[in-house]
């Protein structure tokens, strides 16, 4: 993995601040086996458990800051009279975060008995017989034929994947697609009101995804299915702000 991180720290009323990750997670444990949902993978076979854990991230980035607005006393601005009151004591802050999408793996709907599972099932997974295409959208994610919207939108595509023979699985690895990235901004303005020496109040403006940015959930990963690669999920809520008052002392 790698972890870099570049910071201005806080001067003149202001600091920075941003963090890149780069990991890979491999393990061959799936959630499936976690929440006992009767579809893990293949009993017969561990081998073909082993891809990205279900919570990897290759990639995350973080930047932040903190900025004192400069009106009010002590700041460069209107740092006097009724107005230096009234405007002063203000600073922002923000958070954005980027992170890539979850893995998943595609399935052909249904189970396969006896393979030794905690169920006596597997989900059953499809053949791989080409390259996956990711169209990125919400209609359709990743590219499958027999989704009406995937056909409109690229109609020169073909199906990458092949329904395995009844009673057998297909090739297609564990957690081979990723689902949408996290893309979110959130944000505060705060004032601080002093009172006393060691007596204050802040009030403090919250917003949570200010953008309003829409954090949609994973596809539907059913190759058979008319709906595959259609998203009706969401992963994180809209914009949510949100008032405080706080008394120090």
């Amino acid at each position: 993995g790698l972890e870099a991180t570049l910071e201005r720290r806080f001067r003149q009323g202001f600091s920075l601040r941003f963090a890149y990750t780069y990991s890979r997670s491999i393990d061959n444990t799936p959630q499936e086996l976690e929440n006992n949902s009767g579809s893990a993978p293949n009993g017969y076979d561990y081998a073909s458990w082993t891809g990205p854990s279900d919570f990897d991230t290759p990639h995350r980035f973080v930047g932040s800051y903190v900025y004192e607005l400069p009106f009010g006393r002590g700041r460069h601005f209107v740092n006097s009279g009724f107005l230096s009151y009234i405007i002063g004591g203000f600073r922002t802050s923000g958070v954005y975060t980027f992170a890539s999408g979850r893995p998943f793996t595609e399935s052909s709907g249904g189970t396969i008995a006896n393979s030794l599972d905690s169920f006596g099932a597997v989900a059953a997974t499809p053949n791989l017989v080409g390259t996956p295409h990711i169209v990125g959208n919400v209609d359709c994610w990743f590219f499958v034929a027999g989704n009406k919207s995937c056909a409109a939108l690229e109609p020169g595509l073909s199906d990458a994947y092949q329904l395995q023979a009844p009673g057998f699985l297909g090739n297609v690895g564990r957690n081979t697609l990723r689902g949408p990235h996290t893309n979110v901004f959130d944000f505060a303005l705060i004032r601080d009101f002093p009172i006393h020496e060691a007596l204050g109040l802040q009030f403090r403006w919250e917003v949570f995804n200010l953008t309003n940015t829409v954090q949609f959930g994973q596809p539907s990963n059913n190759f058979s299915s008319s709906s595959a690669g259609t998203i009706t999920s969401l992963a994180g809520d809209p914009r949510v702000m949100q008032f405080a008052l706080r008394l120090s002392f």
